[in-house]
C-alpha cells in the first residue's frame, strides 16, 4: 500500500477524532436523533439507533456521528482503544476499534459495522454485533483467566470519582454550619419575600426551589448587583442550597478543581478550564453528564428574566 504523503499523520488524525468525538455526539444527540432517545450507551440502545439509521438511509453525517457511541459501547465489552486507519474514510481517517490486546480479537471497524447494518436492513444487527463480541470475551476468558478488559480512557467516559480537596471540604463544612444561621436571616427580613422564607423548610427538596428563586429576584435587579454580592451573607448559601438539590435529586456530587499555575493546557486544573477554581456539581459516573455551577444557574434568573425557572433549568440533569 502507498501511502499519500499528502494525507495528514495517522497520530494527528486520531488527535483530531478523540477532539472531535464530543461534538459528534452532541451532533447526534441534536439533530440525528429524535428527544426520547435514552443516551445512556447501553446495549438496549443500539436497536433504537440502528431504526433511525434505516430510517434515514445512507447518511455521511449520521454514519460519522453514530460511530463515537457505537464503538463506545463495543469497547464496554472488548476494552482496547480507539484507532484510525489514513487511508480509509477520506481526508479524515477511517476511527475504528482496537480490543483490549490480551483478548486477541482483530480490530473492529464501527463504520463498515453501521454499514453492514444498512444493507441487512433487519434492524438487529448492531445489538447481534455486540453480543457476539460478549460471547468471545467469554470464551476468551476461560480459556485464558485473569484481568477482564482494559479500556483506555476517552473524551466520552464518565470523568470517575473526583477527590474532594481541601478546598471544597472547608467550603462545605462552612455553608453547612451556616445553613441554620442562613435560614434563621432569610426568615428574620421585614418583607413578604422574609414571611415566605418562615414558612419554607429549606430541607434541600426540590420544593423549594420556588421559594429560592423568590429570594433571589427579590435581591437583585441587575448581574452586575449579583456578581457584587458574591461574598455577601445570602449568595454563598444560595449557591450550596441549589448545588445540594441537585446532587440528593439528581445523582450529582459537589467537584472542586483548584488552579494550578504548572497544569498543562487542556487539563481540569487549567486556569483557561472554565471549570476550575469555583465549586460545582457533575454526574462523574455518567457519560455525556453535564457539569452544573449552581451560581450561574441562580444568575440566569436575573438575566434571563421571568421564564426562567430553576425545576425547569436542572430538570434534565
Amino acid at each position: 500500500m502507498t501511502t499519500n504523503p499528502h494525507r495528514p499523520a495517522r497520530e494527528r488524525l486520531l488527535e483530531r477524532w478523540l477532539d472531535d468525538m464530543p461534538v459528534l455526539a452532541g451532533r447526534l444527540e441534536q439533530v440525528h436523533l429524535s428527544g426520547d432517545f435514552p443516551f445512556d450507551y447501553s446495549p438496549a440502545s443500539l436497536a433504537p439507533l440502528e431504526e433511525a439509521l434505516l430510517a434515514e438511509g445512507p447518511d455521511t453525517d449520521f454514519r460519522r456521528a453514530a460511530i463515537p457511541y457505537v464503538g463506545e459501547i463495543l469497547m464496554d465489552v472488548c476494552g482496547g482503544r480507539w484507532d484510525i486507519d489514513p487511508e480509509a474514510g477520506g481526508e479524515d481517517g477511517e476511527p475504528f476499534v482496537r480490543p483490549d490486546p490480551a483478548l486477541g480479537i482483530g480490530p473492529l471497524s464501527v463504520g463498515t459495522l453501521i454499514d453492514l447494518a444498512l444493507a441487512e436492513d433487519s434492524g438487529e444487527a448492531l445489538t447481534r454485533e455486540r453480543e457476539e463480541l460478549a460471547d468471545a470475551v467469554s470464551a476468551r476468558r476461560l480459556t485464558a483467566p485473569g484481568r477482564g478488559p482494559e479500556k483506555e480512557p476517552s473524551p466520552l467516559d464518565p470523568i470517575g470519582p473526583q477527590p474532594v480537596d481541601a478546598w471544597l471540604l472547608r467550603w462545605l463544612i462552612a455553608r453547612r454550619e451556616d445553613h441554620p444561621a442562613w435560614v434563621r436571616r432569610l426568615s428574620a427580613a421585614s418583607s413578604p419575600v422574609g414571611t415566605e422564607a418562615a414558612a419554607t423548610d429549606w430541607d434541600f427538596s426540590p420544593a423549594g426551589l420556588d421559594a429560592l428563586e423568590r429570594q433571589v429576584r427579590a435581591r437583585y435587579r441587575t448581574p452586575a448587583e449579583f456578581d457584587a454580592d458574591a461574598d455577601g451573607p445570602f449568595l454563598p448559601g444560595a449557591v450550596r442550597y441549589l448545588g445540594e438539590v441537585i446532587c440528593r435529586h439528581h445523582e450529582s456530587t459537589w467537584v472542586h478543581w483548584a488552579i494550578e499555575p504548572d497544569a498543562p493546557r487542556g487539563s481540569h486544573h487549567h486556569a483557561d478550564n472554565p471549570w476550575s477554581g469555583i465549586p460545582f456539581t457533575h454526574q462523574t459516573h455518567k457519560r455525556r453528564a453535564r457539569p452544573c455551577d449552581p451560581r450561574e444557574l441562580l444568575r440566569g434568573l436575573i438575566r434571563y428574566g421571568a421564564g426562567y425557572h430553576l425545576d425547569r433549568v436542572i430538570a434534565d440533569i
